[in-house]
């Protein structure tokens, strides 16, 4: 079922299944291939489990809201590879159009982020994400959808 900008039951349903990051940025720098190799995200119910090279590194439950545009998203992590996020909510952003999912997500302890989008100093991580299992835009189509923070699909 597709999601739209303004059903948030819609885009909790569009959340639920696996979805493998193509493209990430991280305080307003496109991230190296390496860094988000092989992550894979999946929602389950109220759930959520980020994979990286095939192995659980983060856990716990999520959050949404609709009351902000584009929706709001909040972490809570039972388990994860960086201890500073058992620390507390991560606060984030993010939309799901078709077999695309971004989400912007801030540091723990600092306020959501209005846009999907990051910039220097902003503490914020960018990541896009394509349905696990369906075809994939090409990787030069991803990087030219992305301009000076703006992400145009």
């Amino acid at each position: 079922m597709p999601a739209t900008a303004l059903d948030p039951v819609a885009s909790f349903t569009a959340l639920q299944g696996r979805w493998t990051s193509v493209y990430q940025e991280i305080d307003g720098q496109m991230a190296t291939h390496a860094v988000n190799v092989a992550e894979v995200m999946e929602f389950q119910g109220t759930e959520f489990k980020v994979e990286k090279n095939g192995r659980a590194e983060y856990e716990g439950t999520f959050t949404i809201s609709g009351l902000t545009s584009p929706f709001s998203i909040v972490l809570i992590y039972r388990t994860s590879a960086q201890p500073l996020f058992l620390g507390g909510p991560r606060p984030g952003v993010f939309q799901v159009e078709g077999d695309t999912f971004k989400c912007c997500f801030g540091s723990i302890g600092q306020p959501r982020p209005r846009a999907l989008n990051t910039f220097p100093g902003s503490e914020s991580v960018l990541t896009i994400f394509h349905r696990h299992g369906a075809r994939a835009q090409p990787a030069a189509q991803q990087r030219a959808s992305v301009l000076h923070g703006a992400i145009f699909w």
